[in-house]
């Protein structure tokens, strides 16, 4: 028996403070106030008023370090009840508490493919056939569609029956591949050089082709290429 024995002698079902439950730990695990300030942190003339009773509501910061010191949840020492219970007490308490993040996504996702693009002299293309499918490819734009590309006008950039990953939200960016859809319906695939307020300026996709200059007034769309897939990522 040590002198939180002779401090605090209760009976089974006696209605303790967090003083009495803090010294009945220390009690169990034969510590002394030093033992659980050096474990702890919390100061020593801290810990002696918590179980005297002079400190009957301490902060909640060192009631925090000195329960993870004993084993115990904060909860359970400053509350009691049955010590298996509290923790779950604890879990919900603090769930309660967290305000719930973004929603953790994959990057991944199904995209729709939308038609099979039969490819003319240059990459070009006056309209699409029906196809079905999806593909799984990383995207973040929520609008991202799919072209099966078929021909070889654009090879060896882009092979036939592969994919372009469109994505209308996102910017365009110089060098990298476009789809442009003109006013009259004609459609390409094209290699983005330069774009002003009046003009754009493309290069095909195959280096056997030249670049060409599309006043802006005759685009209807052009839309940023976020990649070029394959056909085994197609879906059905």
């Amino acid at each position: 028996m040590n002198q939180y024995t002779c401090l605090y002698v209760y009976e089974s079902g006696t209605d303790m403070n967090i003083g009495k439950r803090l010294a009945a730990m220390l009690e169990e695990l034969d510590w002394s106030e030093g033992e659980l300030k050096r474990r702890s942190g919390v100061p020593q003339p801290t810990i002696h008023r918590i179980i005297t009773g002079e400190s009957q509501d301490p902060r909640q910061g060192n009631v925090e370090k000195i329960a993870k010191a004993l084993g115990v949840t904060a909860h359970w020492l400053r509350h009691g009840g049955s010590r298996d219970q509290s923790v779950k007490e604890d879990i919900a308490l603090y769930a309660s508490n967290v305000e719930p993040g973004p929603p953790i996504t994959s990057p991944y996702r199904a995209i729709k493919i939308v038609g099979t693009a039969q490819m003319g002299n240059e990459g070009y293309w006056y309209a699409l056939d029906e196809a079905e499918g999806y593909i799984d490819v990383p995207s973040r734009d929520p609008d991202a569609y799919a072209l099966r590309l078929k021909g070889h006008s654009m090879a060896p950039a882009i092979k036939d029956g592969w994919l372009a990953v469109v994505e209308p939200n996102s910017p365009l960016v110089p060098f990298e591949y476009v789809m442009i859809r003109l006013h009259d319906g004609e459609s390409m695939v094209k290699e983005l050089l330069r774009a002003t307020e009046d003009e754009v300026l493309v290069g095909s996709v195959n280096s056997e082709y030249g670049r060409r200059t599309i006043p802006t007034d005759q685009i209807e769309q052009i839309h940023y290429v976020g990649g070029i897939a394959p056909p085994s990522k197609i879906r059905l």
